[in-house]
């Protein structure tokens, strides 16, 4: 008699883990894998480009690109199992749209290249590129665009705030638009931001639930949006 419920149990299993392979782990590896394609080309004719001290600076941000491309399609391909999530549709839809908007807000028209901030805006999208970068690099195994917990990370950026990646992704996202966006692009912007401080309290009450004891005193002791070195301190 207990044959088919173990039959059915482990089948059950198998098929949760083929469909976490394949819509977890394969196709979003397969979908930021065209953008590191691509980011590959742009650092390509960005070495090939370099005529002025400025240009080196567009040669560091392309790089930091390719490299934040880059962890995401290894971050995704090895991801670590996760222990809570929320996947009710609205968070899923606006995760999804959020991170979407801010990969299309340079390509929407209306905009135009304004001369007096392109230094600006070119350092804003490298030290959010940077910061990212260093975000991923310590969350390593644990990313995911959907609010979920995989392991409580608290060093390095993290602790100096809470959310570095997110932190790091609306500054470049700031700096890449800034001197060339027009209103469509601005307004992707602001929806991205708005996606973002939405994700971080849905992915807070996932740490909570998941991490009882260990997440409420990192978030007394962290803050939430900006480093705060003297606090995280204490």
């Amino acid at each position: 008699m207990s044959t088919p419920s173990v039959a059915d149990d482990v089948q059950k299993r198998a098929g949760a883990y083929w469909r976490d392979l394949v819509f977890s782990r394969l196709l979003p590896a397969l979908f930021f894998s065209i953008f590191l394609a691509r980011q590959l080309l742009f650092v390509w004719d960005g070495l090939h480009s370099v005529h002025h001290a400025t240009d080196y600076l567009f040669v560091l941000q392309q790089l930091l690109a390719l490299a934040y491309f880059t962890l995401l399609v290894v971050l995704y391909s090895t991801r670590l199992p996760k222990r809570g999530t929320d996947h009710r549709a609205a968070v899923v839809f606006i995760a999804f749209t959020g991170t979407f908007s801010a990969i299309a807000a340079p390509f929407l028209p209306g905009g135009g290249r304004r001369e007096g901030l392109v230094l600006v805006a070119d350092l804003l999208a490298t030290l959010g590129l940077a910061y990212s970068v260093w975000g991923l690099a310590y969350l390593r195994r644990s990313f995911s665009i959907i609010p979920e917990a995989r392991r409580l990370v608290t060093g390095g950026p993290y602790s100096l705030s809470r959310h570095p990646v997110y932190l790091g992704e609306v500054v470049t996202a700031i700096g890449i638009n800034l001197a060339t966006a027009g209103l469509p692009g601005a307004l992707a912007v602001v929806y991205f931001i708005s996606c973002e401080l939405l994700r971080i309290r849905w992915e807070e009450g996932v740490l909570g639930r998941a991490f009882p004891d260990d997440y409420p005193t990192y978030a007394r002791r962290v803050p939430r949006y900006f480093p705060n070195p003297l606090k995280a301190r204490n």
